[in-house]
Protein backbone atom coordinates (compact mmCIF):
# COMPACT_ATOMS: atom_id res chain seq x y z
CA UNK A 1 0.00 0.00 0.00
CA UNK A 2 1.37 3.41 -0.74
CA UNK A 3 0.36 6.90 -1.00
CA UNK A 4 1.90 10.18 -1.71
CA UNK A 5 1.50 14.26 -1.12
CA UNK A 6 0.78 15.71 -3.67
CA UNK A 7 0.32 18.87 -2.35
CA UNK A 8 -0.13 21.32 0.10
CA UNK A 9 -2.92 24.31 0.30
CA UNK A 10 -3.85 26.71 2.70
CA UNK A 11 -6.54 29.54 2.62
CA UNK A 12 -5.59 33.49 2.25
CA UNK A 13 -6.93 35.57 4.52
CA UNK A 14 -10.47 36.03 2.66
CA UNK A 15 -11.11 32.53 2.78
CA UNK A 16 -10.86 31.36 -0.33
CA UNK A 17 -8.26 29.89 -2.00
CA UNK A 18 -5.10 29.49 -4.20
CA UNK A 19 -5.64 26.77 -6.74
CA UNK A 20 -3.07 26.76 -8.83
CA UNK A 21 0.13 24.55 -7.81
CA UNK A 22 2.98 23.82 -9.60
CA UNK A 23 3.73 19.40 -9.46
CA UNK A 24 6.89 17.27 -10.04
CA UNK A 25 6.33 17.19 -13.71
CA UNK A 26 5.85 20.99 -14.34
CA UNK A 27 2.11 20.81 -15.05
CA UNK A 28 -0.40 23.28 -13.41
CA UNK A 29 -3.30 21.63 -11.07
CA UNK A 30 -5.89 24.07 -11.07
CA UNK A 31 -8.07 21.58 -9.58
CA UNK A 32 -10.19 22.91 -6.61
CA UNK A 33 -10.90 21.99 -2.81
CA UNK A 34 -13.00 21.99 -0.45
CA UNK A 35 -12.51 25.52 1.44
CA UNK A 36 -12.70 25.01 5.00
CA UNK A 37 -10.40 27.57 5.92
CA UNK A 38 -8.01 24.90 6.99
CA UNK A 39 -4.89 24.08 5.11
CA UNK A 40 -5.49 20.64 2.90
CA UNK A 41 -3.54 18.14 1.54
CA UNK A 42 -4.47 16.57 -1.84
CA UNK A 43 -3.01 13.41 -1.89
CA UNK A 44 -2.73 10.45 -4.45
CA UNK A 45 -2.95 7.03 -3.17
CA UNK A 46 -2.93 3.88 -5.11
CA UNK A 47 -4.73 0.89 -4.23
CA UNK A 48 -3.55 -2.50 -3.29
CA UNK A 49 -4.87 -3.62 -7.25
CA UNK A 50 -2.81 -0.76 -8.55
CA UNK A 51 -5.64 2.34 -8.78
CA UNK A 52 -4.53 5.36 -8.88
CA UNK A 53 -7.07 7.52 -6.30
CA UNK A 54 -7.23 11.51 -5.48
CA UNK A 55 -8.12 12.66 -1.95
CA UNK A 56 -8.50 15.70 -0.22
CA UNK A 57 -6.98 15.22 3.76
CA UNK A 58 -7.32 17.59 6.04
CA UNK A 59 -4.90 16.64 8.77
CA UNK A 60 -4.78 17.06 12.57
CA UNK A 61 -2.17 15.38 15.01
CA UNK A 62 -1.50 12.01 15.74
CA UNK A 63 -3.40 10.24 18.23
CA UNK A 64 -6.54 12.36 17.13
CA UNK A 65 -10.10 10.43 15.32
CA UNK A 66 -10.49 10.51 11.80
CA UNK A 67 -13.27 10.58 9.27
CA UNK A 68 -13.36 8.76 5.46
CA UNK A 69 -16.24 10.30 3.33
CA UNK A 70 -17.40 7.98 0.64
CA UNK A 71 -19.23 10.04 -1.85
CA UNK A 72 -22.44 8.74 -4.35
CA UNK A 73 -22.27 6.95 -7.03
CA UNK A 74 -18.93 7.41 -9.28
CA UNK A 75 -20.66 6.10 -12.59
CA UNK A 76 -23.49 9.10 -12.13
CA UNK A 77 -20.43 11.79 -11.72
CA UNK A 78 -20.56 12.07 -8.14
CA UNK A 79 -16.92 13.03 -6.79
CA UNK A 80 -15.42 14.04 -3.78
CA UNK A 81 -16.46 17.74 -4.14
CA UNK A 82 -19.72 16.97 -3.26
CA UNK A 83 -19.61 16.97 0.47
CA UNK A 84 -20.30 20.33 1.85
CA UNK A 85 -17.62 22.71 2.90
CA UNK A 86 -19.74 23.52 5.95
CA UNK A 87 -20.14 20.62 6.57
CA UNK A 88 -16.60 19.21 6.57
CA UNK A 89 -15.54 22.51 8.43
CA UNK A 90 -18.14 21.36 11.15
CA UNK A 91 -16.20 17.99 11.64
CA UNK A 92 -12.90 20.14 12.02
CA UNK A 93 -14.06 21.77 15.36
CA UNK A 94 -13.36 19.06 16.81
CA UNK A 95 -9.59 18.48 15.20
CA UNK A 96 -11.29 15.10 13.64
CA UNK A 97 -9.04 14.65 10.79
CA UNK A 98 -11.07 14.23 7.58
CA UNK A 99 -10.45 12.38 4.05
CA UNK A 100 -12.48 12.99 1.25
CA UNK A 101 -11.85 10.40 -1.54
CA UNK A 102 -12.78 10.51 -5.27
CA UNK A 103 -13.69 6.28 -5.49
CA UNK A 104 -12.19 4.91 -8.51
CA UNK A 105 -13.74 6.09 -11.75
CA UNK A 106 -14.89 9.54 -9.78
CA UNK A 107 -13.60 13.02 -10.04
CA UNK A 108 -9.65 12.29 -10.40
CA UNK A 109 -9.45 9.11 -9.69
CA UNK A 110 -8.46 6.26 -11.96
CA UNK A 111 -9.88 3.10 -12.42
CA UNK A 112 -13.64 1.57 -13.55
CA UNK A 113 -16.67 3.45 -12.10
CA UNK A 114 -18.76 -0.12 -11.70
CA UNK A 115 -16.12 -1.43 -9.87
CA UNK A 116 -15.93 0.94 -6.90
CA UNK A 117 -19.16 -0.71 -5.71
CA UNK A 118 -19.89 -3.82 -7.79
CA UNK A 119 -17.01 -6.65 -6.48
CA UNK A 120 -14.18 -6.63 -4.01
CA UNK A 121 -12.49 -3.46 -5.23
CA UNK A 122 -14.51 -0.85 -3.62
CA UNK A 123 -12.80 -1.82 -0.32
CA UNK A 124 -9.74 -1.52 -1.61
CA UNK A 125 -10.43 2.44 -1.99
CA UNK A 126 -11.47 2.41 1.24
CA UNK A 127 -8.31 0.64 2.60
CA UNK A 128 -6.41 3.19 0.97
CA UNK A 129 -7.87 6.04 2.88
CA UNK A 130 -7.83 3.90 6.57
CA UNK A 131 -4.14 2.61 5.57
CA UNK A 132 -3.05 6.30 5.40
CA UNK A 133 -4.45 7.85 8.55
CA UNK A 134 -2.77 4.86 10.03
CA UNK A 135 0.55 6.01 8.94
CA UNK A 136 -0.12 9.04 10.24
CA UNK A 137 -0.98 8.24 13.77
CA UNK A 138 -5.20 8.24 13.62
CA UNK A 139 -6.60 6.84 16.52
CA UNK A 140 -10.33 6.27 16.21
CA UNK A 141 -11.92 5.70 12.77
CA UNK A 142 -15.45 6.65 11.60
CA UNK A 143 -16.76 6.41 8.21
CA UNK A 144 -19.57 8.15 6.24
CA UNK A 145 -21.07 6.68 2.95
CA UNK A 146 -23.62 8.35 0.93
CA UNK A 147 -25.64 6.41 -1.47
CA UNK A 148 -23.29 3.26 -3.00
CA UNK A 149 -20.58 4.91 -1.16
CA UNK A 150 -22.47 2.97 1.85
CA UNK A 151 -21.84 -0.56 -0.45
CA UNK A 152 -17.92 0.23 0.10
CA UNK A 153 -18.09 1.18 3.59
CA UNK A 154 -19.84 -2.18 4.67
CA UNK A 155 -17.83 -4.47 2.52
CA UNK A 156 -14.51 -2.55 3.96
CA UNK A 157 -16.49 -2.57 7.64
CA UNK A 158 -16.95 -6.35 7.30
CA UNK A 159 -13.39 -7.24 6.18
CA UNK A 160 -11.06 -5.22 7.42
CA UNK A 161 -10.45 -7.47 10.62
CA UNK A 162 -9.47 -10.70 8.58
CA UNK A 163 -6.39 -8.05 7.05
CA UNK A 164 -5.25 -6.62 10.48
CA UNK A 165 -6.91 -3.04 8.81
CA UNK A 166 -8.24 -0.07 10.80
CA UNK A 167 -11.53 -0.46 12.28
CA UNK A 168 -14.02 1.66 12.48
CA UNK A 169 -15.71 2.92 15.59
CA UNK A 170 -18.80 4.65 14.03
CA UNK A 171 -20.55 4.22 10.44
CA UNK A 172 -22.61 6.94 8.78
CA UNK A 173 -25.16 5.33 6.17
CA UNK A 174 -26.69 8.55 4.13
CA UNK A 175 -29.43 7.07 2.60
CA UNK A 176 -28.42 3.45 2.64
CA UNK A 177 -30.65 0.95 0.23
CA UNK A 178 -30.43 -2.57 -1.00
CA UNK A 179 -27.44 -1.88 -3.28
CA UNK A 180 -25.85 -1.53 0.15
CA UNK A 181 -25.94 -4.95 0.20
CA UNK A 182 -24.70 -5.99 -2.65
CA UNK A 183 -21.96 -7.76 -1.56
CA UNK A 184 -22.17 -7.69 2.00
CA UNK A 185 -25.19 -8.30 4.22
CA UNK A 186 -25.71 -6.05 6.89
CA UNK A 187 -26.44 -8.98 9.23
CA UNK A 188 -22.50 -9.73 8.59
CA UNK A 189 -21.44 -6.66 10.27
CA UNK A 190 -20.48 -6.29 14.15
CA UNK A 191 -21.89 -4.41 16.39
CA UNK A 192 -20.74 -1.09 16.61
CA UNK A 193 -22.51 3.10 16.51
CA UNK A 194 -24.33 3.71 13.36
CA UNK A 195 -26.28 6.41 11.79
CA UNK A 196 -28.87 6.35 9.58
CA UNK A 197 -30.12 9.35 7.52
CA UNK A 198 -32.67 9.44 4.87
CA UNK A 199 -36.24 10.80 3.25
CA UNK A 200 -39.12 9.51 4.08
CA UNK A 201 -39.48 8.38 0.30
CA UNK A 202 -36.66 6.67 0.64
CA UNK A 203 -37.31 5.02 4.49
CA UNK A 204 -37.54 1.20 3.39
CA UNK A 205 -34.37 -0.02 3.69
CA UNK A 206 -33.28 1.86 6.64
CA UNK A 207 -36.58 0.86 8.40
CA UNK A 208 -35.64 -2.77 7.72
CA UNK A 209 -32.83 -2.57 9.60
CA UNK A 210 -34.08 -1.63 13.00
CA UNK A 211 -34.99 -5.23 13.41
CA UNK A 212 -30.73 -5.29 13.57
CA UNK A 213 -30.27 -2.36 16.23
CA UNK A 214 -28.08 -3.53 18.75
CA UNK A 215 -28.87 -0.77 20.58
CA UNK A 216 -26.76 1.62 19.62
CA UNK A 217 -28.14 2.84 16.05
CA UNK A 218 -29.83 5.90 15.49
CA UNK A 219 -32.21 6.68 12.70
CA UNK A 220 -33.32 10.09 11.20
CA UNK A 221 -36.01 10.66 8.95
CA UNK A 222 -36.74 13.46 6.96
CA UNK A 223 -39.55 14.73 5.66
CA UNK A 224 -38.92 16.33 2.10
CA UNK A 225 -35.29 14.97 2.29
CA UNK A 226 -33.43 14.35 -0.50
CA UNK A 227 -30.64 11.28 -1.65
CA UNK A 228 -27.67 10.70 0.22
CA UNK A 229 -25.09 14.19 0.08
CA UNK A 230 -28.39 15.77 -1.55
CA UNK A 231 -29.72 16.04 1.54
CA UNK A 232 -27.52 18.71 3.09
CA UNK A 233 -29.07 21.15 0.61
CA UNK A 234 -32.31 19.76 1.36
CA UNK A 235 -32.26 19.49 5.21
CA UNK A 236 -29.56 21.42 6.57
CA UNK A 237 -29.71 20.36 9.72
CA UNK A 238 -28.59 16.62 8.68
CA UNK A 239 -25.25 17.78 9.39
CA UNK A 240 -25.69 19.10 13.00
CA UNK A 241 -27.22 15.15 13.35
CA UNK A 242 -24.28 13.30 11.63
CA UNK A 243 -21.29 15.60 13.76
CA UNK A 244 -23.57 15.09 17.05
CA UNK A 245 -24.17 11.70 16.68
CA UNK A 246 -20.06 11.18 15.60
CA UNK A 247 -19.08 13.12 18.37
CA UNK A 248 -21.06 10.65 20.97
CA UNK A 249 -17.99 8.19 19.45
CA UNK A 250 -15.37 9.79 18.92
CA UNK A 251 -15.16 12.57 21.34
Amino acid sequence: MFWWLAVILACNNNGSTTDSNQDTDGDTDTDTVVDTGDPVEVLQLQTRDGVGLVADYYPTDAGRPAIVLLHMNPTGGWNRKDWPRDFIALLRKHDWGVVAVDRRGGGESKGESREAYEGEKGRYDVEACTVMLRDKGMSKLAIIGASNGTTSMVDYTSWAASESLPEPVALGFMTGGTYTETQTNMSQLQALPAIFTYSSKESAWSENQQSLDPGTWKFFEYTNGDHGTQMFAAKPEVAQDLDGFLGSVLD
